[in-house]
């Protein structure tokens, strides 16, 4: 009986005991782990919000945000006054989508050395009922980028509208921006990237 050249070098793999069926151990991921969580309440979506700024993840950035094929309310952003004033024909229209191509701009156009960070101070997170909460706190956002003019760093007030959908999810429905003092606010960034 000949034995086929395939059946030989087969069986002289498997007797050489070369390992090719021995458990290997894993290789570490390519990427951190996201430190996104459901939101299941107010201050989650917020913790959420403040973890997709630091990892610069525009898929978690848009999650903290109001999506009515869930059941949740539209969202919509109203930006500071100046802001307001100064891009006018840019706010007009804002919706989701803005935010999701400005996130996406401003993340492609960083400094990759850098680290961006949102910094809360004086938060107040008051329940309006089982499904919807009004957050507020001073904001400081760090974003080093690399387009010469823009601003490393944006300071204001927002104030955050969270609703429930269908499932439980808490997400932001309404989030107005205003400026404290003579500095660049949110919008102003929101602005310059929406481009």
């Amino acid at each position: 009986m000949k034995k086929s050249p395939l059946l030989l070098t087969v069986l002289a793999l498997l007797l050489s005991g070369c390992g090719i069926f021995e458990t290997r151990t894993p290789q570490a991921p390519q990427q951190g782990r996201s430190a996104f969580q459901p939101p299941a309440s107010p201050d989650i979506v917020v913790q959420n919000l403040v973890s997709a700024i630091a990892e610069r993840d525009v898929n978690n950035y848009v999650a903290c945000l109001s999506d009515t094929s869930l059941g949740g309310r539209m969202f919509k952003f109203i930006p500071s006054a100046t802001a307001a004033r100064q891009y006018e024909s840019i706010f007009q229209y804002w919706d989701k989508i803005s935010e999701q191509y400005y996130f996406n701009n401003l993340t492609n156009q960083s400094s990759t050395s850098s680290s961006s960070a949102l910094l809360l101070s004086s938060v107040q997170l008051v329940p309006q009922g089982p499904d919807s909460a009004y957050y507020q706190a001073n904001y400081t956002l760090l974003w080093p980028n690399k387009v010469s003019g823009n601003p490393q760093q944006v300071q204001g007030n927002l104030q955050f509208y969270l609703g429930a959908d269908r499932n439980g999810m808490w997400s932001i429905y309404r989030w107005v921006d205003s400026g404290i003092g003579d500095s660049l606010t949110w919008s102003d960034l929101k602005a310059r990237f929406s481009q």
